[in-house]
């Protein structure tokens, strides 16, 4: 265990904290997590519209309310990638020091996203109508409007760094000296991307979206939409927390864009009546961090229990309640789980054997998948179920509960045997002093 670990503080550990300093990867997720709001939203329009209870549909076509609850993924989960052009621009500006310009990033960043997007004439007599097709912002525009943003943002930062600006008057507004001021790398952005639209349109590809979806997103899909890739990097997330390093954040970034089309895919299908298409998604995530990463919601429900020690009497009063909604740093750091060699094995067995029962009772229809909403983790489980449109998924949690516990359990005793045998020695040199 030794070697393992002075492997891993030597090899693995400084390569994971380069990848998390990566500036880009910090604003893909803090662009994505930006929006949850958004998403959430959307994503809970859609579920309300998938009960398939009879009853409950015929109210919903009666009273209309099917019609004006569509209303909402239409302009949120299906738009997706519009918002995200504007978002990840927003805080990659502050990610790459032009906070000050991060408006206007944002706001170039999403003039070119739309750019991109092909336009088609609809003919209506004589008059003609231009229109744009919302597949082009949507889930399987995620990973352009990834690209485009990252892009836009290195031009701003190149003019802004070199200062080659128009500079307005002192006394000037503040919001009309920063337009102007990124008034020419505005102009260099869009004439760079309509080269780039242009380019595109002379190729069998059409679009600049097409591209990407054909060479990058559809590969990356398949290839993170498996299940031992996803065991891999939760494997990879729980290596990181056991060295102190916030894997969820290391591991995540690299998910998000393609959970994200997941999750609106799903969102897309239940409204229309079908089966959740990408089983692997943010509810299994959260589903293998019940309580936290680790699964360690089994911990703290044996902690505060059946602690014996008064050590852990104490602190399972503290991790308990934060175990519920899946706040697990003060384990991590408190108890601590963090290169505690004592715990390692449940620490990174336990998310894996409950994710993957969790997995197989999906494949055989057993219980149903999660719609998979970003930013639900951290709900109670069977509640967290429930709010990603699948109850009986809700009610394996509570199995999940168990199993946690199950795995948890003989770990947990070691240690707290431990502790009362070091308490009751302690009491034993202050009695015979």
């Amino acid at each position: 265990m030794n070697k393992f670990i002075q492997f891993m503080e030597q090899k693995f550990i400084p390569v994971a904290n380069k990848i998390s300093r990566i500036k880009a990867l910090q604003a893909v997720s803090g662009g994505s997590m930006s929006l949850l709001g958004v998403i959430m939203v959307g994503a809970i329009f859609s579920v309300l519209t998938s009960i398939t209870w009879a009853p409950y549909q015929n109210f919903l076509k009666a009273t209309q309310l099917l019609t004006i609850i569509n209303y909402v993924p239409n302009v949120t989960t299906n738009l997706i990638g519009l918002f995200m052009a504007f978002s990840i621009a927003y805080n990659g500006a502050k990610v790459y020091g032009i906070e000050k310009n991060a408006f206007n990033t944002g706001v170039i960043s999403l003039v070119a996203f739309i750019l991109l997007a092909p336009i088609t004439a609809q003919q209506q007599g004589m008059l003609s109508t231009n229109m744009f097709d919302a597949a082009y912002f949507g889930p399987k525009a995620v990973i352009s409007a990834i690209i485009v943003s990252l892009i836009v943002i290195q031009i701003m930062k190149f003019f802004m760094n070199k200062n080659i600006t128009i500079k307005m008057p002192e006394g000037v507004p503040p919001m009309v000296s920063n337009s102007f001021t990124s008034l020419i790398p505005a102009v260099v952005i869009v004439l760079v991307f309509g080269l780039v639209k242009y380019g595109f349109s002379v190729t069998h590809f059409k679009t600049f979206n097409d591209f990407i979806y054909t060479i990058i997103q559809t590969p990356l899909q398949s290839l993170v939409g498996s299940f031992p890739a996803f065991i891999l990097l939760l494997v990879i997330a729980q290596l990181l927390w056991f060295f102190g390093i916030h894997g969820s954040q290391t591991v995540l970034p690299i998910l998000i864009p393609v959970w994200l089309g997941y999750m609106s895919e799903n969102t897309a299908s239940l409204a229309a009546g079908h089966g959740i298409v990408h089983t692997i998604n943010f509810g299994l995530w959260d589903l293998a961090c019940i309580g936290g990463c680790g699964a360690t919601i089994g911990l703290v429900i044996m902690m505060f229990f059946t602690a014996k020690s008064e050590r852990y009497k104490a602190f399972g009063k503290i991790t308990f309640p934060c175990g519920i909604f899946s706040v697990n740093e003060p384990l991590i750091f408190g108890l601590p789980l963090m290169l505690n060699v004592m715990t390692i094995i449940p620490f990174i067995v336990c998310p894996i054997v409950v994710s993957s029962v969790g997995y197989l009772l999906m494949k055989l229809h057993i219980i149903a998948p999660y719609v998979g909403i970003l930013g639900t983790g951290s709900l109670p489980p069977f509640i967290h179920g429930m709010v990603n449109g699948s109850v009986s998924a809700g009610i394996y949690e509570l199995v999940a509960v168990v199993l946690s516990c199950i795995i948890w359990y003989p770990f947990f005793k070691m240690l707290d045997k431990q502790a009362l045998e070091e308490e009751n020695r302690i009491k034993e040199e202050k009695a015979n002093d």
